[in-house]
């Protein structure tokens, strides 16, 4: 394994040996709640964030074998063990503790990531700060080159008027986003990299960083946008996802609210299709629909065929319709949510009649994975 923190003076790299000791604690309780195509696909790429890879150049198969029977190894050692303290110079830190942290390195050019992902699963990460500004009273910190992180690849999180941007996991989400072999997203994916002056085959055969930085940079300015549309969403929203995840952590229940916030943040007014609608941006939009999975997908339906008009007239006018569409359908089910959630009913009868009445007639009582956090 490489040490990205081999550059750093004390106290600093012992930091990061911290954050990256509390990383692997956190895998350890997260891995189970994977299916096993969606861990042996995080594994795969925390493999090459450790063995210092691009997300283009996959390992040696017998050697990559090797480290995830050691890693499941050391998950079944640390299984039981608690997120430690982070210990700085005359002051320990509660591992969640991002503002306390965060106020301890400001100068060292550091920035500190924790939260809980969904069903409260724990998220840690290091990295190095590549710029901080104030946007729309969001301070939103650019994470560069990263010393800790742990198995969920966050792009981007909002905590509390804090948005964290993440270039080198949205650089592995992306790339597997562009190699995935669905002859369905194809044609949104030649969209999208035309927009960005790119040709998928082209940069399938000879990928490199300064051939992938178009798309990287559109594409992280699409993350700001969600995590600005969720801060715009709303107090009801934000009161129901709390909610949620309060009684009914990792539940089909969690997920459906998980994926209306989703939605709210993407198609409200001031929410992400908004601002690719406003800004004209052809590659972004192109690559909307890779992102939709799981309950925002059929929640959404319309966003596939506006997207795909779109690549044959150019008529900004029917993504803004099915915009409206998809923001009317998202407040629809808050709303139906939010009525639930105040009838007073028992925890498993309302589980019971949110599955009868608002989640099945939606899935055909087929529960869709949820969308990756």
């Amino acid at each position: 394994m490489l040490d990205p923190a081999a550059d750093l003076a004390e106290p600093w790299r012992g930091l990061a040996g911290q954050v990256l000791a509390n990383c692997r604690r956190a895998d350890a309780e997260v891995a189970g709640r994977f299916s096993l195509c969606g861990l042996l696909l995080r594994l795969r790429n925390l493999y090459k964030w450790e063995h210092g890879l691009p997300p283009w150049q996959e390992p040696e198969p017998a050697a990559a074998l090797e480290w995830v029977g050691r890693r499941e190894d050391l998950w079944l050692e640390i299984m039981e063990e608690e997120p430690q303290p982070l210990s700085l110079p005359g002051q320990d830190f509660d591992p969640f503790d991002s503002d306390g942290v965060n106020a301890a390195l400001r100068g060292q050019g550091l920035v500190y990531g924790a939260g809980r992902a969904g069903g409260l699963l724990p998220v840690f990460f290091l990295g190095r700060l590549e710029n901080r500004q104030v946007v729309e009273g969001q301070e939103v910190c650019y994470v560069g080159a990263e010393l800790g992180r742990d198995i969920f690849f966050l792009p981007g999180l909002r905590q509390d008027g804090r948005i964290y941007l993440r270039r080198e996991p949205l650089g592995f989400l992306l790339w597997d986003k562009l190699a995935d072999p669905r002859a369905s997203l194809a044609p949104f994916l030649e969209l999208a990299l035309a927009g960005h002056g790119l040709r998928r085959r082209d940069l399938l055969a000879n990928p490199s960083w300064e051939v992938f930085e178009p798309l990287l940079r559109g594409e992280q300015d699409t993350v700001l946008w969600h995590e600005l549309g969720e801060a715009d969403s709303g107090d009801a929203a934000r009161e129901l996802m709390l909610w949620a995840v309060e009684q009914y952590p990792a539940s089909d229940l969690e997920h459906f609210v998980r994926g209306v916030k989703d939605l709210l943040a993407d198609t409200g007014p001031r929410g992400r299709l908004a601002r690719i609608i406003a800004a004209g941006a052809v590659g972004n939009l192109g690559f909307y629909p890779a992102w939709l999975a799981g309950f925002p997908r059929l929640l959404f339906p319309e966003a596939d065929a506006a997207i795909l008009q779109f690549g044959r007239d150019g008529d900004w006018a029917g993504v803004e319709e099915a915009r409206r569409l998809g923001w009317e359908r998202g407040r629809q089910a808050l709303e139906r949510l939010t009525d639930l959630a105040g009838s007073g009913l028992a925890p498993e009868m309302l589980l019971a009649r949110a599955r009868r009445e608002i989640i099945n007639p939606l899935t055909g009582g087929r529960t869709p994975p949820p969308r990756p956090d």
